[in-house]
């Protein structure tokens, strides 16, 4: 389904980031300010928020934030919106406070450093919607993987994992987070109420 609406994802991302039909376009009819970035990744306290995670620039434009869906990005987005809502629909979409759904934009000479996730409750998706030539790649445990534009990489990202981009072109993803299918919906629906029980602590 993220592989069938790929042009749709690419096209609201340059719309709604790059700025595209946009009031930086000049030949746009409408006027409207672009996603600015929504996530820090310095600030402590967050799941990624170690020091100096990352060198460079690594945007941000969040549509699940810590759990919590943006209603600026399903307004700039709606399309891709609507798909990471059929898959909350279906039981797919992974719920929690450690839930994140965004346009991942990692600029030229920039790298994400060695770094594990919180849990392997969930699998992390990566939509590829602008991979530049050059060394780019990923790497999860001891395997190195470069994106290809429109296809799909699915993560542990419980592993350890890096990222870099030394091309002199940006690279761009949707990355979401997905119930691991170990994970038995009776399973699910009770660390769905332990995180309702914390939250209300």
């Amino acid at each position: 389904q993220l592989e069938a609406s790929f042009d749709d994802i690419k096209e609201e991302y340059t719309a709604a980031v790059i700025g595209a039909g946009t009031k930086t376009d000049p030949d746009a009819d409408a006027v409207s300010k672009p996603l600015e970035p929504d996530y820090d990744v310095n600030v402590r306290g967050g799941e990624h928020a170690t020091d100096a995670l990352h060198t460079g620039t690594w945007d941000w434009h969040s549509y699940v934030l810590s759990g919590e869906r943006q209603a600026k990005f399903a307004e700039h987005c709606p399309k891709t919106a609507d798909i990471v809502n059929g898959l909350r629909e279906a039981g797919h979409l992974f719920e929690t406070p450690f839930s994140f759904c965004f346009f991942s934009t990692l600029q030229p000479n920039s790298t994400i450093k060695p770094h594990v996730g919180p849990m392997n409750l969930r699998l992390r998706i990566h939509l590829p919607l602008l991979v530049p030539e050059g060394d780019c790649a990923i790497r999860v445990g001891p395997q190195a993987r470069q994106w290809e534009e429109g296809k799909a990489l699915v993560l542990d990202d419980s592993y350890e994992h890096e990222v870099w981009n030394k091309s002199e072109g940006v690279r761009v993803l949707l990355l979401l987070d997905v119930w691991h299918p170990d994970v038995t919906p009776m399973e699910r629906e009770r660390i769905g109420k332990m995180f309702d029980y914390a939250k209300d602590k």
